[in-house]
């Protein structure tokens, strides 16, 4: 009797861990698709469209849809659906503002605590994406640029402040798809990642801090211009 129980239990907690699983990748592939541009902000959100998509019912996709309404990725507007956000230019400054303070206070505690073993990995993924052709595929800069952060953010170890800024990501994604596709911004992007590594470097806190609020205000200040 008591095997049988156990039996019961342990198909139960499978059950229960296959069901986190499909939810959380419900809601990451919704978010991705949200915070893409084969979504123009302003859109409706197709619940039957992505059921479909993702071969799962309503419920996950709504589920998943009011949690990106509480990150203020989605609004939600009774009796007539989910649509996808559409920042003006006051919701812009706004993040622009939090972002930079938050990023540059993060670039002064990595500048303070870096080594020379982060120094050769930041190189080095900047060295490796300079060979390829990203003006064919700039979404490889996006992934570099996050591995990219992740490290500096690793070295600043201050995980509050960095769940602080990941916070922002899926909003400043947004704006970033637009930017990152002028392979102009692309070009000056890496020059400014080669400046900010030479910051580092040094273990110049301010210089770090004052690089990475440019590289911001340009993006920002292009997106304005759109």
């Amino acid at each position: 009797m008591e095997k049988i129980i156990i039996i019961i239990i342990i198909i139960m907690l499978q059950k229960l861990i296959t069901n986190r699983n499909l939810k959380q990748n419900v809601f990451e592939s919704v978010r991705n698709f949200v915070i893409s541009a084969e979504l123009p902000p302003g859109s409706k959100i197709d619940e039957a469209f992505l059921a479909i998509r993702l071969g799962v019912s309503k419920t996950p996709i709504r589920e998943a849809l009011s949690m990106l309404a509480t990150e203020g990725i989605v609004e939600i507007k009774p009796n007539r659906g989910s649509f996808k956000i559409k920042l003006n230019d006051h919701d812009i400054i706004e993040i622009m503002i939090i972002r930079e303070n938050l990023e540059g206070l993060c670039m002064r505690l990595a500048a303070e605590r870096m080594n020379d073993k982060v120094i050769q990995k930041l190189e080095a993924l900047l060295d490796d994406f300079e060979d390829k052709d990203f003006e064919k595929d700039f979404h490889s800069y996006i992934d570099t640029n996050v591995r990219f952060y992740n490290i500096i953010y690793k070295t600043a170890r201050s995980p509050r402040l960095v769940n602080l800024i990941l916070s922002m990501k899926d909003l400043t994604q947004m704006i970033r798809l637009k930017y990152l596709g002028d392979i102009e911004n692309v070009k000056f992007s890496l020059k400014a990642h080669r400046d900010l590594i030479e910051a580092l470097k040094k273990k110049h806190p301010k210089l770090a801090e004052g690089i990475r609020k440019k590289m911001l205000r340009y993006g920002y200040g292009y997106q304005l211009s759109r």
